[in-house]
């Protein structure tokens, strides 16, 4: 009996120790994560998800060393990085270097048959910028050495941050009710020209320097919002001068 109560007296004595060492338990609930941003930093890469091109005997893909030279014999006679090289329908054909100061790039392609005349190579392009400094320009950019089009883009803003790769700041959410009129909960960008609120599903677009030889126009739509952040997804086009 004085064992039991001797036991039952430490119990009583580390409860308290205990209570502080185990952390506490939300039952039915699973902890919100907390997004992070996609900070511009030194790099901003640019991926084209579905690159098309069709090339001339002579011709060369835009900003990369591959040219096609002529057929033969149903093989395709190429060059890769100055390089001669046969290539037959489904081959790789594929070049990873420096588009433009500034600018590399990864194009992932293959070879399909030709049509019309032409040879067909699809496949994906990376682009990497280097030291970027986002500057929006009032002007449509005119036609320059490469272009491309339906770069996928998704970014996501931290209340206070730059959509990476733009001069548009999101300031905050705008809540109904208050001296902004807004009807819906928006986000408030600064960096606009006009008016500046955002709801859900509005699109956004800027048109911009992001280095001396690189124009980008993008197309957004706002994705997401809350008091913590803005999330953007949509497209881009890009004009590099090499």
């Amino acid at each position: 009996m004085r064992r039991l109560r001797l036991a039952l007296g430490l119990i009583l004595l580390l409860l308290p120790a205990l209570a502080c060492d185990v952390p506490s338990i939300q039952l039915g609930r699973e902890p919100t994560p907390v997004p992070t941003a996609q900070p511009l930093g030194d790099t901003l890469v640019l991926t084209v998800p579905l690159y098309r091109i069709g090339l001339e005997p002579g011709d060369s893909v835009p900003g990369a060393q591959l040219t096609y030279v002529g057929s033969d014999a149903g093989a395709y006679q190429v060059r890769i990085d100055g390089l001669p090289a046969v290539r037959r329908s489904g081959d790789s054909f594929s070049w990873y270097g420096v588009v433009a100061p500034g600018v590399i790039g990864n194009y992932n392609l293959r070879l399909s048959t030709t049509l019309l005349g032409k040879l067909v190579a699809t496949g994906s392009v990376t682009l990497s910028i280097f030291n970027p400094e986002p500057e929006a320009l009032a002007t449509e950019p005119t036609a320059d050495d490469v272009a491309f089009a339906n770069v996928a883009v998704q970014y996501y803003a931290p209340a206070g941050s730059d959509i990476p790769g733009t001069t548009l700041r999101y300031e905050g959410l705008v809540e109904p009710g208050g001296p902004e009129g807004v009807s819906q909960p928006m986000a408030r960008l600064s960096g606009v020209r006009g008016y500046p609120y955002f709801a859900f599903g509005d699109s956004i677009t800027w048109t911009g320097r992001l280095r001396d030889n690189v124009i980008v126009r993008y197309t957004f739509r706002v994705a997401a919002l809350d008091a913590n952040g803005l999330r953007v997804a949509g497209s881009a086009d890009l004009w590099i001068t090499e």
